[in-house]
Parts: structure tokens; C-alpha cells; sequence
């Protein structure tokens, strides 16, 4: 935060605001080494993840809306290299977190299938409180029955609230028993939520999203500071190297005249 604010007030009142008057202050231009490059060329990385589990560290460059603008209007822009480098480093972070998706998109299968086996029966349920409870629930629900047909409405009333108790402590053990089968198929430590949701990975940002979720969250996703981060940075390459394609064709047909 103590970083993002200082950035702000360079912005806003200059990288010398600190200074005393009368002080000998440094007349820094856009090419130097202070500066940061990636922002002229249109924005630091680093300042996208802030507080976030993508952050990648602090840039300790200068970054000042002014130096961008005398670097947009420098005759010198686009010759210094500083385009390329800015494409390589935009590239390097999206092959890591395509390399994330490619796992995380292997986990999920992993644990799909497992989960699929565990209910298509392929593992049993060999558990002798999961039977204990059947057979209670079974001979109440006889006993139910009889209580209904002889009008003992209130005995009945208790012994079914008995029964739904029971239920929902089967069905309990039963998830129980199937995450466990589950984690042992895919041979991996499977988190509890993902296994009772149906979820999948965002193709942009990596995130684990559940399928079929409300549009509150999804829009929440959508519009969260790790999702528009590497949405920028996608579309930020994808403009620069058209960019670079027209500079090659544009070069190629200067020699043919």
C-alpha cells in the first residue's frame, strides 16, 4: 500500500517532491536508468497484482506519467529496444501462468475421474456405520408406518424427526467416505470444496471457478484485479506483436521502392 501511494504522489506532484528548496535536484529524463521502462511502453507489471496471490514483487523504477509522454513524443520511440523487452517479460509471465493452467486443468481432470469412479461404485462403501444406520433407518421407517396406521400421530412425528437426524448423518458419512475414495484415486490430496463442486479454471488467470455459480460472483471474478491483470497483459501482446509484424512489412516494402 506504502508503495502504490508513493507512486501515486510522483504521479501527482513529480519525483522531486520530497525536495527542500534551494536543493540541487536531478534533472531526470525518460532514458534513464531510474526510469522504468516497461511502464513507458505502457505499464509496470508489478503495479498489477499489488495484494493479490500474483504479486510479483516491487519495481523500486521510477514511474511518472510525464517520462511516458516525452518517450511517446521522442523520435526515439520504438528504436531503443524497449518494446522487445517489454514483450519478452509480458511473454515470460504468461508462459508460467499457462504452465499453471496445463496442471491445474490435469488436477481437475484427475480428480473428476476419481470422483466419478468413487460414484459409479468402483470403490465400495464398506463401512459398518454406514450399514448400522441403513438398517436403523430402515426398521424405522416400518416402525413409522405401523404408527401412522394405528393414528399414534405424535409418536410418529417424533420417530420420523429421529429418522431425518439419521438421514442426514448417513449422508454425511457417505460424502465422507466418498471424498476419502476419491483422494486415494487421484492420488492427490483433493481439497473438500472442489470435490462436492463442479468446478473449473479460468483460461485467463488461472482461477478456480465453480461451474454454474451466481452472477454476482462470477462478475466479481471477472472484474477482480488478477483476472483484469492478465487480461491486460494478454491483450497487450497480442497488440504488440501485430505491432511488430507491421514494422517488419513496412520496412520490407521501403527496400522495394
Amino acid at each position: 500500500m506504502a508503495s502504490e501511494a508513493a507512486a501515486l504522489l510522483d504521479q501527482l506532484m513529480g519525483t522531486t517532491r520530497n525536495a527542500a528548496p534551494g536543493d540541487k535536484v536531478k534533472d531526470t529524463q525518460w532514458w534513464d536508468h531510474e526510469v522504468c521502462k516497461h511502464f513507458l511502453c505502457g505499464f509496470c507489471p508489478s503495479q498489477l497484482f499489488t495484494n493479490t496471490r500474483s504479486d510479483i514483487g516491487h519495481c523500486d523504477k521510477k514511474h511518472d506519467e510525464r517520462f511516458k509522454i516525452a518517450y511517446e513524443e521522442s523520435k526515439e520511440k520504438g528504436i531503443k529496444g524497449y518494446e522487445e523487452d517489454f514483450l519478452q517479460c509480458l511473454e515470460r509471465i504468461i508462459r508460467d501462468l499457462d504452465r499453471r493452467i496445463i496442471r491445474g486443468k490435469e488436477r481437475l481432470k484427475r480428480s473428476a475421474d476419481a470422483k466419478r469412479k468413487v460414484m459409479e461404485g468402483e470403490v465400495g462403501f464398506n463401512n459398518e456405520k454406514l450399514r448400522t444406520l441403513t438398517k436403523e433407518i430402515d426398521r424405522n421407517i416400518r416402525d413409522l408406518e405401523e404408527l401412522g396406521a394405528m393414528g399414534r400421530v405424535e409418536e410418529a412425528q417424533m420417530l420420523m424427526k429421529k429418522v431425518e437426524d439419521m438421514e442426514r448423518e448417513r449422508e454425511k458419512e457417505r460424502n465422507s467416505l466418498m471424498y476419502m475414495g476419491s483422494r486415494k484415486l487421484a492420488g492427490f490430496e483433493v481439497d473438500a470444496h472442489d470435490f462436492h463442486e463442479k468446478m473449473e479454471l479460468c483460461d485467463v488467470c488461472c482461477s478456480f471457478l465453480v461451474i454454474g455459480d451466481s452472477q454476482t460472483r462470477v462478475d466479481a471474478h471477472l472484474l477482480g484485479k488478477q483476472h483484469l491483470g492478465y487480461a491486460r497483459i494478454r491483450a497487450t501482446i497480442t497488440e504488440l506483436r501485430v505491432s511488430g509484424v507491421r514494422l517488419i512489412l513496412s520496412a520490407y516494402s521501403m527496400t522495394l521502392k
